[in-house]
């Protein structure tokens, strides 16, 4: 009787580790397609506002672009921000690859007060930056040269923007004193990547191969009207 007992209940705690297995992937699946929605919609709001200087041009001219459609930063005293988005690479032909997920996160420390979220996009304009966005963590202004273009709707902040391998483009809500992108972290989001795609990419598998490409044609579409 004893047997049959934790046998059942071996039988149960297998079946609830695989639901919530499944589960999960469900629900990373569903975070994937809102992400790619919220996308598409924060970049053709940014693409629209007209007091971002020289964004359409970074965007027809970067190798690959990062779109976080909301990253929320607060604090006083220590302050932090966080969100998730995605990347895209261009491959030639005004095609793309990907949806490629990925974070953004940091903690300061500082005079700060204050709340905003805002809609993030980062062109990536070298194959050094694009190869070093692909390892797992890197820190923008440490392990990645970056110019932060924008703050807030009307604020340009370089007139004659300096060579970078990352511009940063923002359009802000809220109010937040002494925050910035300095010692920001990116880091790639393997489960929601895996789940999204159905399997696990290297950094190399990304780079390497001609064409990953999954629901990507709205946001082909709203880069490549650029060019018209």
């Amino acid at each position: 009787m004893k047997i049959k007992i934790l046998l059942i209940n071996l039988i149960g705690l297998v079946f609830i580790f695989f639901a919530s297995q499944v589960y999960s992937v469900d629900q990373e699946k569903l975070e994937a397609k809102q992400i790619l929605q919220s996308s598409e919609l924060s970049l053709k709001k940014l693409i629209a506002n007209d007091d971002l200087k020289k964004f359409k041009k970074f965007l027809k001219d970067a190798r690959a672009i990062l779109i976080f459609p909301e990253v929320y930063e607060g604090g006083f005293i220590f302050g932090a921000k966080g969100g998730n988005g995605l990347l895209i690479i261009r491959r030639g032909n005004n095609k793309f690859s990907g949806p490629f997920f990925f974070s953004i996160g940091g903690i300061s420390v500082g005079l700060q007060v204050g709340a905003k979220s805002g809609k993030v996009v980062m062109t990536v304009m070298t194959n050094r930056g694009l190869k070093s966005i692909l390892k797992e963590r890197v820190k923008l202004g440490v392990d990645i040269d970056f110019a932060l273009m924008s703050q807030g709707i009307g604020y340009s902040a370089e007139s004659t923007p300096r060579l970078a391998d990352v511009y940063s483009f923002s359009d802000n809500s809220g109010l937040f004193l002494g925050g910035s992108l300095e010692g920001t972290y990116l880091q790639p989001r393997n489960d929601i990547n895996e789940a999204f795609h159905n399997k696990r990419f290297l950094s190399d598998d990304i780079l390497n191969k001609s064409m990953i490409s999954k629901n990507l044609q709205n946001l082909s579409d709203i880069i490549n009207r650029l060019n018209d």
